[in-house]
C-alpha cells in the first residue's frame, strides 16, 4: 500500500549544539529512484489521502475522469500559490511519515489528509504523529510515541534566510504547540481509525491518550525539508548551530532533523502528477 523508500534516506552528519541538542542531517536522494519506483510511490502517496478501495465510488457520477478528479477533490492545486504551498507543505509530512515509518519503525496510521474539505487548505493539529509498541495488550513505561513539526522549503526563492526568521526556528516554535494540541490531534486519529473500521489500530492510539495513568515515552522533532540549493547556500552547520541556540530553552526538550533534496519543488510536482495517473 505504501512505498517503502527508506534506501533514499542517506544519512550524512550530525551536529551538536553547545547546548546539548543534537541535530541529524538527511539527503534525501531523488537522483537515483527509477520509474518503477517512482510510480509506486506516487500510488503510495494517494492512498494518504484517499483509500484505494473507495476511489471509483467516489469518481463515479460526477462526469469527471480519475484524474480530473484527484486534481480537483483530493490533492492541493499547485496552479494557486495557497495550493502550493500546501503541497508543498503536506509533501514534506508525507516525506516524514516515510521516515518515521520505515527509517525508524514506528506505526503511523496515515489517516491525517482523509476529510479535508478543500484540498488545498492544510490539516489542524499535529504535522506527524508515530506509534511504537511492543504489545498492545501489555503497555510498559518504554512504548514510544513521536509528535514532530515539519516546515518544507521547496525552492530557493521566496523570503530571505535569516537567524531571526527560518524554517528551523519556526519547526522549533511550532513543536511547542504539540505540547498543548496533541490530545487534541491523539483523538483525531482515533476517531478517523474508528469510522472506518480499524479497531486494533485506534487501540494503539488510545494506549497514548492518558499518560499521567499509562506512562510512556515522548519524543518531539522540530523538522526541516529544503530544497538542496537552499540547504548548501543558507544552512551551513553553524547557522544551524546558532538557530538553536538561539531558540535557548525551546530547542532543549527537541530532536532536529534536516533533510534535503535536489529539485524539491519540481519533484514532489511530480509524484502528485504521476498519482493522478496510476
Amino acid at each position: 500500500m505504501f512505498f517503502n523508500n527508506s534506501q533514499y534516506f542517506e544519512f550524512e552528519k550530525e551536529l551538536i549544539s553547545s547546548n546539548g541538542v543534537k541535530t541529524k542531517i538527511y539527503k534525501f536522494n531523488n537522483e537515483i529512484i527509477d520509474e518503477e519506483s517512482l510510480n509506486k510511490w506516487s500510488l503510495g502517496l494517494r492512498n494518504n489521502y484517499v483509500e484505494e478501495k473507495n476511489l471509483n465510488s467516489l469518481i463515479n457520477g460526477i462526469g469527471l475522469t480519475q484524474k480530473e478528479y484527484l486534481e480537483k477533490h483530493i490533492f492541493p492545486d499547485p496552479k494557486k500559490p495557497q495550493g502550493a504551498a500546501t503541497m508543498s507543505g503536506e509533501f514534506g509530512e508525507i516525506l516524514i511519515f516515510d521516515y518515521i515509518n520505515f527509517v525508524l519503525k514506528y506505526y503511523v496510521p496515515r489517516t491525517r489528509y482523509f476529510e479535508k474539505v478543500n484540498p488545498s487548505q492544510p490539516v489542524s493539529g499535529s504535522d506527524v504523529i508515530g506509534y511504537k509498541i511492543k504489545d498492545i495488550s501489555k503497555p510498559n513505561n518504554s512504548d514510544q510515541l513521536l509528535v514532530a513539526e515539519v516546515k518544507t522549503r521547496s525552492t530557493k526563492s521566496g523570503k530571505k534566510i535569516s537567524l531571526d526568521d527560518n524554517p528551523l526556528g519556526k519547526a522549533i516554535t511550532g513543536s511547542e504547540k504539540d505540547k498543548v494540541r496533541l490530545a487534541e490531534s491523539l483523538n483525531a486519529e482515533k476517531r478517523r481509525l474508528i469510522d472506518r473500521d480499524r479497531y486494533d489500530e485506534a487501540n494503539i492510539v488510545e494506549r497514548f491518550q492518558n499518560r499521567t495513568d499509562n506512562p510512556f515515552l515522548l519524543d518531539f522533532y522540530a523538522v526541516v525539508v529544503l530544497d538542496s540549493d537552499l540547504y548548501t547556500g543558507s544552512f551551513s552547520d553553524q547557522f544551524i548551530l546558532d538557530v538553536i541556540n538561539n531558540m535557548k530553552n525551546k530547542s532543549t526538550d527537541k530532536n532536529i532533523l534536516i533533510i534535503y533534496s535536489t529539485d524539491l519543488k519540481n519533484f514532489l510536482r511530480d509524484i502528485y502528477r504521476r498519482a493522478c495517473l496510476c
